[in-house]
């Protein structure tokens, strides 16, 4: 009996971390849709269908499932370095944009989430 009372108080206890984390993660997804209007993102890219259609911009509905989160964050704070390995450059890079838009640390996690969450 003592060890049943154990096990449901831990699975109690392991599901409320979970929810917790759960609640972070959309909080942190949330922050990253909206540092993604606030920079004006959608200048150049799209989701949805909604923003700047390619080939100015990349459209980023699928980017989650396509790039990790740390080439993800690699794209938002040192983009030259990601664009160095495409094939084909962009007629548009981002390196001009990140020179005018200054990400916080926050944004730029929040990004990532974001885009991870696209899949």
């Amino acid at each position: 009996m003592k060890l049943c009372v154990i096990a449901v108080m831990s699975a109690a206890i392991l599901g409320g971390t979970a929810m917790t984390a759960a609640a972070q993660d959309a909080a942190k997804i949330a922050a990253g849709q909206t540092a993604y209007t606030t920079n004006k993102c959608a200048t150049c890219h799209s989701i949805k269908g909604v923003g700047m259609k390619p080939p100015t911009g990349t459209a980023l509905d699928t980017v989650g499932a396509k790039l990790t989160a740390a080439d993800i964050k690699k794209w938002l704070t040192t983009p030259a370095e990601m664009e160095a390995k495409l094939p084909k450059k962009p007629a548009v890079t981002m390196s001009s944009f990140l020179k005018t838009h200054k990400l916080s640390d926050a944004d730029v996690d929040s990004l990532v989430a974001y885009m991870q969450s696209l899949k």
